[in-house]
């Protein structure tokens, strides 16, 4: 435990020498600030920007604060998702490359407390940045459209934060067997789009993907159906412990 203790504490370093601890929260709250903002304002950019006769009038519904929320989750499925496995493509093949993986590996240190260190810290700093782009869209969203189900907000956060995490998690252990970073990055980005392609081609029979938390999250927003997600749930939890399986396997291969 104390040997996990100290390998965590230098993943916490290695974010913060690497501004993953800030550059990442700052993408997501970018993406979390511009869909309520640009949803309120949007009449007013077009028509600041149009070449409209005078006298015209342009009415654009303002959407729902679920439905801003949805749209926020959304932005977060394609950018947010890239930017985790840009920001953990080299968590293990980096440290394979310089010698890092195999100076710590050949010390009385298991792979698993290795691999753990390096997963609970994508944990926080995953739910830290999500949470403050969540957070502020939906501050914003409050403050200039209205009030969302406080509820389903917390309910969709926390599917739409497990299925980040999964993404994470693919990403650590493709980053184990694939030494290019720039290939386990978008490997693991790539199976992500599969999977979300395969839930919305067949939605009606493959609910129980990872996916499917993802939809759920931004269903639940947009359209107040609360889905059973239960089992996807389950299905991920389990995808997760395969997938460290998978990448204590890749970082014992590093072991001298």
């Amino acid at each position: 435990m104390r040997k996990y203790g100290v390998l965590f504490a230098k993943e916490v370093r290695e974010a913060l020498r690497t501004g993953k601890l800030i550059w990442l929260p700052a993408v997501f709250v970018l993406m979390g600030l511009i869909q309520p903002i640009s949803a309120k304002f949007m009449p007013d950019i077009i028509a600041a920007a149009g070449n409209l006769p005078e006298g015209a009038v342009i009415q654009i519904p303002i959407p729902k604060p679920g439905e801003v929320l949805g749209q926020v989750l959304s932005q977060f499925g394609m950018i947010g998702m890239l930017a985790i496995c840009l920001a953990y493509m080299g968590t293990i093949s980096g440290e394979k490359r310089n010698g890092t993986a195999a100076w710590i590996l050949v010390k009385p240190v298991a792979p698993l407390a290795y691999v753990a260190s390096k997963w609970t810290a994508l944990c926080l700093t995953v739910g830290f940045s999500f949470a403050l782009g969540y957070g502020a869209a939906w501050y914003y969203t409050d403050l200039l459209i209205g009030s969302a189900d406080p509820a389903m907000v917390a309910v969709s956060g926390f599917l739409y934060y497990a299925w980040l995490v999964f993404v994470g998690t693919m990403t650590i252990a493709a980053s184990a067997w694939i030494r290019s970073p720039a290939g386990a990055a978008f490997s693991a980005f790539g199976l992500a789009l599969v999977l979300q392609l395969a839930r919305g081609l067949f939605e009606n029979r493959l609910t129980w993907l990872p996916a499917e938390l993802n939809s759920a999250a931004i269903r639940g927003l947009s359209a107040g159906e609360s889905s059973s997600w239960t089992t996807a749930a389950f299905v991920t939890a389990i995808g997760v412990l395969a997938l460290m399986t998978v990448a204590v396997k890749g970082a014992n291969a590093a072991r001298p």
